[in-house]
C-alpha cells in the first residue's frame, strides 16, 4: 500500500502542478479584456457627452503603440483637420493576433465608430499554443527569480513608449536578424493564415453597422523590411496578394518620405518601433488620413483607395 501511495503521490502532484500551469495560462490574458472593456466604456461616455462625436478605434500590435500618440495628442491633430471631437481608442497587444481582440470586437462596434484600423499582420498572424505555453513558462520564471509581478501592467502594455538610442551603427543586418528570430519565436506570420477570415468577418459585421474600416502597415527600420518583406524572404508579398480585390479592406501605406530627413536615422529605437520623432510624423499622416477618409460619405469609400 505505501509503495502505491510513493508513487501515486508524485504522479498526482505533477497532474496537478501541470493542471494550474494550464488554468493559469488560459486565464493570464483575462485582464487584458476587463481593463480594455473599461476603456471601451469610458470612451463611449465621453463621446455621449460631445454633440458630434468622431470615434476612431485602432487595433494592432505594439508597433502600433509607438507609431501613434496617445488620445490627447491625436485630438489636438485632428482639431488642425476640423475635426474638434476626435476619440481616438488606440488597444494593442504584444505579439498581437486578432484572437487577442475578439472578446472585444462586440463592444467595438457598440462604440458605432466611424473608422476601424487594423493593422494588416493581424489578418496573417498565427501562435500556436506550445509557443503560448512556452512564453508563459518563461513569464513564470521571471516573476519566480527577478520578482516581476504575475499580471501585466496593462497601462503600460497600452501607453508605455520606451526607446533605447540604436548605436551608430545604425540598424544593420545583424540586428535586423535578431529582431526577426525574437518576432518569428512569439509569433508567425503565414499569408493562408485563417486569421484573415476571420478579420474578414469582422469587417462585413462592421460596413453592416455602418463602420469603415481600413488597414495599417507600421512601419519598420529598412533593414528590417528587408529581412522580413525583400525578395524570397517573408510572407508579405503573397499576403498582400491575398487582399487584392478585397476593395472595403484598404491599405494605408505610410510614405518613407513622410519622414523627416533629418530624423530617418533617429526614427527609430534599438526595439525596432518607432522613436518620438517618427511617431511624430506618422500620426500626422495618419490623421490627415483619417481627416480624408471621413470628409467622404461612407458609399465612397472603397473607392478612394
Amino acid at each position: 500500500m505505501w509503495i502505491t501511495l510513493l508513487a501515486v503521490i508524485p504522479a498526482l502532484f505533477a497532474a496537478g502542478t501541470a493542471g494550474a500551469f494550464w488554468t493559469g495560462y488560459s486565464l493570464h490574458d483575462r485582464p487584458f479584456a476587463w481593463y480594455n472593456s473599461n476603456r471601451i466604456a469610458a470612451t463611449a461616455e465621453r463621446a455621449a457627452r460631445d454633440l458630434s462625436p468622431t470615434v476612431v478605434v485602432a487595433l494592432g500590435d505594439s508597433a502600433l503603440r509607438h507609431a501613434t500618440l496617445d488620445e490627447p495628442g491625436m485630438a489636438a491633430l485632428a482639431a488642425k483637420h476640423g475635426m474638434e471631437s476626435l476619440h481616438f481608442l488606440r488597444i494593442v497587444h504584444d505579439h498581437a493576433r486578432i484572437e487577442d481582440f475578439e472578446p472585444l470586437l462586440g463592444d467595438v462596434l457598440k462604440l458605432k465608430p466611424a473608422l476601424v484600423l487594423l493593422d494588416v499582420d493581424l489578418l496573417f498572424a498565427e501562435r500556436g499554443d506550445f509557443a503560448g505555453l512556452r512564453r508563459y513558462g518563461s513569464h513564470l520564471t521571471e516573476v519566480a527569480m527577478l520578482g516581476r509581478s504575475y499580471l501585466p501592467d496593462q497601462s503600460a502594455l497600452q501607453y508605455a513608449k520606451p526607446c533605447h538610442a540604436v548605436g551608430p551603427q545604425g540598424w544593420t543586418a545583424t540586428a535586423a536578424d535578431r529582431w526577426v528570430e525574437a518576432r518569428d519565436a512569439a509569433v508567425q506570420m503565414n499569408e493562408d493564415s485563417p486569421a484573415f477570415e476571420r478579420v474578414r468577418r469582422f469587417a462585413d459585421q462592421a460596413r453592416a453597422a455602418g463602420v469603415g474600416i481600413a488597414l495599417l502597415l507600421p512601419p519598420r527600420p529598412a533593414a528590417v523590411e528587408e529581412r522580413l518583406y525583400g525578395a524570397g524572404n517573408g510572407y508579405r508579398p503573397a499576403a498582400l496578394d491575398r487582399l487584392s480585390g478585397q476593395a472595403d479592406l484598404p491599405l494605408w501605406r505610410f510614405p518613407d518620405s513622410a519622414l523627416p530627413k533629418p530624423a530617418k536615422a533617429s526614427a527609430f529605437c534599438r526595439n525596432g518601433m518607432l522613436g518620438p520623432e517618427g511617431r511624430d510624423a506618422y500620426s500626422a499622416w495618419l490623421v490627415g488620413g483619417i481627416a480624408e477618409r471621413l470628409s467622404h460619405p461612407r458609399v465612397e469609400e472603397a473607392a478612394l483607395q
